[in-house]
C-alpha cells in the first residue's frame, strides 16, 4: 500500500513535469531508508497504535480510542508553522492516515505488522524518493505534494487525502465486524 500511494504521487509528479527522475541511489540512501522504515514504524506503531489506544479504550471506548489516537497521531506530526490552511491539510491528512492504520491493526485481529509496514514503508519510501530519486521543483502543487515547501509532507495533499480516504472506507466496508468490547475492553476487539 505504501509504494503504491508514494508511486502515484511521484507519477503525477513526473508526468506533470513537477519532478524529475534522478535515480542517485546508494548503499548508505538504501541503509537510511530501512532504518527509518523500522525504526519510525515500530516505534510509532507501538505507542500510537499499540499503547494510546489501548489505553484510550479503556478510558472512551473503542470507537472513541480509534478516533482518539488518530487525532493525537496527527496533532503530534503537524506543523504549526504552516498557516491555516495548509495546516488543516496536514492534519487532515494525518488524521487519516492514523485511522488508516488502526483500521488495519483492527482487520488483523490486533497484529501492529500491517500497520507498522504501512506506516515504516511512507516515511522510509518518502524519504527515499524525496532526497535520492527525485528532484521536485519548487513549482510544485501543494494540492500534489502538500505543504512544506522544500520539505513537503505529501499527506496534506489532495491526492493522499483522496487515497487515504478511499482506504479507510474501503478497510470499513470489507472488514469482518468483531465483537467490539472484550471483557479487557481491548482495542482490537
Amino acid at each position: 500500500m505504501s509504494v503504491a500511494l508514494i508511486t502515484l504521487i511521484v507519477g503525477l509528479l513526473v508526468f506533470t513535469g513537477r519532478g524529475t527522475w534522478q535515480g542517485n541511489l546508494t548503499i548508505n540512501a538504501v541503509l537510511n531508508c530501512l532504518l527509518l522504515t523500522l525504526g519510525v514504524g515500530l516505534a510509532e506503531e507501538l505507542i500510537f497504535r499499540g499503547w494510546l489506544w489501548e489505553e484510550l479504550t479503556l478510558i472512551i471506548g473503542a470507537t472513541g480510542g480509534m478516533l482518539g489516537q488518530a487525532a493525537l497521531f496527527s496533532l503530534v506530526h503537524t506543523r504549526f508553522n504552516l498557516g491555516i490552511l495548509p495546516m488543516l491539510g496536514l492534519l487532515t491528512g494525518l488524521f487519516l492516515l492514523g485511522l488508516v492504520l488502526a483500521l488495519l491493526r483492527y482487520r488483523n485481529h490486533g497484529s501492529l505488522w500491517g500497520s507498522i509496514g504501512l506506516h515504516g514503508g511512507l516515511v522510509g519510501a518518502w524519504f527515499l524518493v524525496h532526497q535520492n530519486l527525485l528532484t521536485i521543483t519548487p513549482s510544485a502543487p501543494m494540492w500534489l505534494v502538500g505543504p512544506g515547501g522544500s520539505n513537503a509532507n505529501p499527506l496534506g495533499g489532495v491526492v493522499a487525502i483522496l487515497s487515504l480516504t478511499a482506504i479507510a472506507v474501503y478497510l470499513l466496508q470489507h472488514t469482518e465486524r468483531m465483537q467490539f468490547y472484550h471483557p479487557k475492553n481491548s482495542a482490537y476487539n
